[in-house]
């Protein structure tokens, strides 16, 4: 069995533009300058509307509902974990 994934890529040729609300018009959009060029390999991409001719960047991640638990489970887990560690180091370093 394949696990689900928690992070999904979205696709926003889709969505509707922002802008004009038409359905299907969204396309990715060429980097302009420097900063949009480096920064595609974040969480934001570039898209141009072909119907008004809006640009501007989205959020090309979601989580899935599951995922902000499970997300949420872990970092609590990484945290008691921390403060367990610190205890346990300062109770040998007292010795």
């Amino acid at each position: 069995m394949k696990p689900e994934p928690i992070v999904l890529r979205k696709d926003h040729i889709f969505e509707k533009c922002p802008h004009c609300g038409a359905v299907g018009k969204l396309r990715h959009s060429r980097p302009k300058n420097f900063f949009e060029k480096y920064s595609k390999f974040g969480i934001w991409s570039y898209y141009r509307c072909r119907e008004c001719g809006w640009r501007g960047r989205r959020v090309s991640i979601s989580f899935k509902g599951i995922s902000v638990k499970t997300i949420l489970f872990y970092l609590f887990l990484m945290l008691a974990t921390a403060v367990i560690v610190r205890f346990v180091i300062q109770k040998f370093a007292m010795k």
